[in-house]
């Protein structure tokens, strides 16, 4: 995202004249900036990519065919566009086919190992697994090796899970280059990256912008260069005469130095053959850019929730395969791997188009506020940047169409083939550990009084509602089901209770008092310890639903933090242009005021419900709902926004989640690792506003607190709401998390104004001495991956009443993969330690897998390692914190794809 689209040789013109006595020779690289939108129309860059834009870069390598080897062009090219440049689509040629793969089998386009740049802490591992697989498939059917380099581009921070990611798959070096105008993490040039695993990757950060310059800084101390020289947003490759030209230039400002054309990983080699002395950093890095995908709520929710179901299904359907279970789905690999590319696209970095599509810059910007901008949409001035923002979430929406039906057709068949005939209700656990949880199944006919196991024990009440029937389901095994079948009679029900003169509510666990006017919480009990968990000095009430509308001094300031340099382009798109005067239009945080809650009570359930109607400060309806199940230790907290009209003012809405606890300790559970925000991250990166990929906690000095999962919305700020700011030194003090619900911060990329209803989930649960896999991981993953059931009549299948799948020893260690495998023959498993433990796990395999040894690999497929014995169907994996580890199982199943 840049406006910077001009010839690569730009950027050498403005370096200096003289070159470090030290260096050697330089490794030059060639690269253009891909956005998978942000110039024109997504499907209108994938198209010239595979058209022009590839024509162009033959032509170029043709032209350099006779040149000596080291003056020979080389193309830098990310897995994923390449994998759409070669594969066969309407329109593909077999001559252009041909001279691609030629060109890849000579060395003269290389894909590095990443599929392209994205908001990384969004992701989760196996979006990020997936995305190798695009480089290393084009490198195995070429017989080529896999890539060992990576580079990202303008998004100027990422998540720390990316030197475990990239190491762990056999890459030794990242090249990220930022954005020209956003500011960067404060890091070294060079420097060895170590993950929360302690993995070290060897990066490369350019500040200034995507590439490097020709000449290396005055104080660069090895004797080896790297020059990235990087063309802008989807320019191409450059012209043969500007790589002659560089080439020139090259040998006149360099006397004496090799140069030579190569590779990202040329330049490691090289470094590493030095064996310097290189700085390390360990340290997360969340992304100055994240407030972004979630200027697209309803897209947000859907991807956050699609991530666990997409492992869920593939788990399940290996384990229908184990159990000898016939499998109709045709091409089912087919479709959970285009769905898992259409969660990697979302997670992509370019949203949308760029503001230039409707305005020039400077002064003769052309942008409005209020009706007249209500008017100018109404005619159409930005159908097209709403296309191009419809273009991106479609990728996420077609993903969970093609998951949902695949997931519902799996439960089913798992229902219809239990042993038990009539009505019957089947719940599947996708954790590999066992547990208890609440369930909601679609039920035709009379809803029972209960539900009993069918393999025996104690029934247990139902509630019937327009969803079906809700119940606590009991003993579920670990990775496996267990089947329920109707009841006359259920066990008496937990102490649960409602008080409308109080406003209280409460279960054998909590007791939970009201705020009815500012529609959240006043206070939480646990009523094992007696501990209040709401802080009763907040400004806040825990769940209040916050509205925030910035003036143009908190715009202001936030761009003069943030954006690094003066130009036009750099000031509107990263601000919001044309703004009336704070003393105008003043910044504005206003909370909807409630109606007296109403109740709903059950054998299952009590919750309470407030609604507020539309008022000056919240122009549209919000409800709370709070709930409490029958002997759960959680609180469920819903909060809909109905009818949210579209602005394109500067605008946020949050939860207020204040939490009782003195010197606070605060933990994210980050894609990568748990991450402590007062001293993990690198200072640069973003301070305000972070992305959970499991939940956090807040806890006093003694360990004592409570876990959060946001289920919908996982960007989360501490202490103060963090949007429309910048800060490098910034250290939360208060216990107070806020969630965001929706923001429209900047004027380019992303999504400019949104609208609609939409409901963000929250989970709450205490805990009274914080150990990260029990107070963090286990409460957040079981919220994450929800127990699932189906229901089924008629006659009896052969599945015995109740079955284990694959169990683990080791909870707070998740499965993120279990069935066929991408690089090869056999089923992939892969177990992903979440909770910064070291032990090692017993991994009970399904009966079914008859087999003496499984093979470990890393994360392209490669072996790893000597083959680990299986012994009575279980073998034990060492796991190290924070990091992967997968094995390859070689047996057959039904239905082998």
């Amino acid at each position: 995202m840049s406006r910077l689209l001009g010839s690569m040789l730009l950027s050498v013109m403005a370096l200096p004249a003289a070159a470090s006595a030290e260096v050697r020779e330089v490794i030059v690289t060639f690269k253009t900036h891909f956005d998978i939108g942000y110039t024109d129309l997504p499907s209108a860059v994938v198209h010239r990519y595979r058209t022009t834009m590839i024509d162009q870069a033959l032509d170029v390598v043709d032209r350099s065919r006779t040149l000596p080897p080291e003056q020979r062009f080389v193309w830098t090219v990310p897995g994923w566009p390449m994998s759409k440049i070669a594969e066969d689509w309407p329109g593909q040629t077999a001559s252009r086919k041909a001279r691609v793969l030629q060109a890849m089998k000579d060395g003269r386009f290389v894909v590095h190992g990443l599929p392209f740049t994205t908001h990384t802490e969004l992701l989760e591992p196996e979006d990020l697994v997936m995305g190798l697989g695009f480089a290393s498939r084009l490198s195995r059917d070429l017989d080529l090796p896999f890539p060992r380099d990576a580079k990202m581009t303008d998004v100027p921070c990422h998540s720390w899970i990316l030197p475990t990611l990239l190491r762990r798959a056999g890459i030794d070096f990242l090249h990220l280059g930022c954005n020209a105008a956003s500011s960067s993490p404060q890091v070294p040039l060079l420097f060895w990256w170590e993950g929360p695993d302690g993995s070290r990757l060897l990066t490369m950060y350019s500040a200034s912008g995507y590439g490097t310059g020709l000449v290396p800084p005055a104080d660069w101390p090895y004797r080896t260069w790297l020059v990235v020289q990087h063309t802008g947003d989807n320019h191409g490759p450059p012209t043969p005469e500007e790589v002659k030209q560089f080439l020139m230039e090259a040998a006149e400002k360099l006397p004496g130095v090799k140069i030579r054309i190569g590779r990202l990983s040329d330049f490691a080699d090289a470094i590493l053959d030095e064996k310097p002395q290189i700085p390390v950093i360990r340290g997360d890095m969340p992304d100055t850019w994240i407030h972004g995908p979630m200027c697209d709520p309803a897209g947000a929710k859907t991807a956050r929730n699609l991530r666990p179901a997409m492992g869920s299904a593939e788990a399940l359907i290996t384990l229908l395969r184990a159990w000898g279970v016939s499998w109709p789905a045709p091409d089912w690999t087919g479709r959970i791997a285009k769905a898992r590319e259409g969660s990697l696209l979302y997670g992509e970095h370019t949203w949308g188009g760029a503001l230039s599509w409707v305005t020039r810059y400077g002064k003769e910007i052309n942008w409005s506020y209020g009706d007249t901008w209500k008017g100018e949409r109404a005619a159409g001035r930005f159908a097209r940047l709403e296309e191009s923002w419809a273009q991106h979430t479609g990728y996420i929406e077609q993903a969970q169409q093609e998951i949902a039906s695949l997931l519902h057709n799996t439960m089913q068949t798992l229902a219809n083939a239990t042993s038990c005939d009539g009505p019957r209700v089947v719940v599947f656990n996708p954790l590999p550990w066992p547990r208890s949880g609440v369930v909601q199944v679609a039920w035709s006919g009379s809803p029972p009084a209960g539900l009993e196991p069918a393999d025996g024990g104690v029934a247990v009440p139902v509630a019937a509602d327009g969803d079906g029937l809700h119940f606590i389901a009991q003993d579920i095994p670990a990775m496996g089901y267990r089947l329920f079948v109707p009841s006359q009679w259920a066990a008496a029900r937990d102490e649960m209770r409602s008080d409308p003169q109080t406003g209280t509510i409460e279960n054998g666990f909590f007791r939970v008092a009201l705020d009815a006017g500012r529609g959240g919480i006043r206070s939480i009990v646990s009523k094992r310890t007696g501990r209040e968990l709401a802080d009763p000095n907040s400004n806040y009430a825990l769940g209040q639903y916050l509205y925030e509308r910035f003036d143009a001094n908190q715009v202001a300031g936030y761009v003069r933090a943030y954006v690094k340099n003066d130009s036009d382009w750099a000031q509107a798109e990263l601000g919001k242009p044309a703004m009336p005067t704070a003393s105008e239009v003043p910044y504005r945080a206003a909370s909807p005021r409630f109606e007296a809650p109403s109740v709903k009570w059950s054998s299952v359930s009590v919750s309470a419900s407030m609604a507020a109607a539309p008022s000056p400060g919240v122009p549209y309806p919000v409800t709370t709902r709070v709930t409490l199940h029958a002997n759960q230790p959680f609180i469920d907290l819903e909060v809909t926004v109905h009818d949210k009209p579209a602005d394109n003012w500067p605008e946020a809405g949050w939860i207020c989640l204040p939490i009782n606890a003195s010197e606070p300790q605060f933990r994210l559970g980050r894609l990568g690792g748990i991450a402590d925000p007062t001293h993990d991250f690198v200072r640069g990166s973003n301070l305000d506003i972070q992305a959970v990929y499991t939940g956090l906690t807040i806890a006093d000095r003694q360990g004592r607190g409570v876990g959060i999962c946001p289920l919908d919305n996982p960007l989360v700020s501490l202490d103060r709401p963090g949007l429309w700011r910048y800060s490098r030194d910034f250290v939360p003090h208060r216990p107070v998390a806020f969630i965001n619900l929706f923001n429209n911060q900047w004027t380019t990329n992303f999504r400019l104004w949104n609208e609609g209803t939409w409901t963000a989930r929250i989970r709450l649960w205490a805990f009274d001495r914080f150990d990260a896999r029990s107070s963090l991981i286990t409460p957040a993953l079981e919220a994450r991956y929800p127990l699932m059931a189906a229901s089924a009549q008629g006659k009896a299948g052969a599945l015995p009443l109740s079955q284990t799948g694959l169990e683990l020893s080791a909870r707070g260690t998740l499965v993120t993969a279990f069935g066929p495998n991408p690089d090869g023959p056999g089923i992939v498993l892969r177990l992903w330690e979440c909770a910064g433990q070291m032990d090692p796990c017993r991994v009970r395999l399904p009966k079914a897998f008859d087999i003496e040894n499984v093979q470990p690999v890393n994360l392209r497929g490669e072996p790893s390692g000597e083959p680990l014995p299986v012994r009575r169907g279980e073998f034990t994996a060492n796991l190290t914190a924070f990091a992967p580890a997968s094995f390859v199982i070689s047996t057959p199943l039904k239905g082998s794809p």
